[in-house]
């Protein structure tokens, strides 16, 4: 087979479509194993340093235990102007995230604004897990 220009083309129109398909099945194969890998630990506290009620910094994570035997941990980045959470403080006798930048606040349970200017939560880790005596979060 020749094309315009009288140079030979060296597949049909079938075997260009069947190299296209496996191509195509590929990449999906790899984007499926990509989003389907296990998450990675990206902090570790010991479970004894974090508080009940209260949190620590670890990393860009705030790890905290809301209550006994639970553990949540949140981005450290505001969502507000991107400013960097860095210490809780004591808001009617509840402890709470608090921005440096402009003041937002943020609940230690799951990352909701308690008090602006930010709209939105604390980002979520996409997991945390006790291990033996440690608190693992990973994304």
């Amino acid at each position: 087979m020749s094309s315009e220009l009288g140079f030979a083309v060296p597949c049909s129109r079938r075997a260009f479509l069947k190299g296209v398909a496996v191509t195509t099945a590929a990449t999906a194969s790899g984007a499926l194993l990509a989003a389907c890998a296990s998450e990675k630990t990206v902090a570790k506290a010991k479970a004894a340093q974090v508080p009940v009620g209260g949190a620590v910094f670890v990393d860009d994570w705030i790890v905290a235990q809301p209550k006994e035997g639970t553990f949540t941990a949140f981005s450290n980045v505001c969502p507000h102007a991107r400013g960097k959470i860095d210490h809780t403080e004591e808001v009617n006798g509840v402890q709470v995230a608090v921005c440096p930048k402009h003041g937002s606040e943020f609940s230690l349970s799951d990352g909701s604004v308690l008090k602006g200017p930010s709209r939105d939560p604390l980002t979520a880790a996409k997991g945390v897990t006790k291990n033996g005596d440690s608190v693992e979060v990973s994304n």
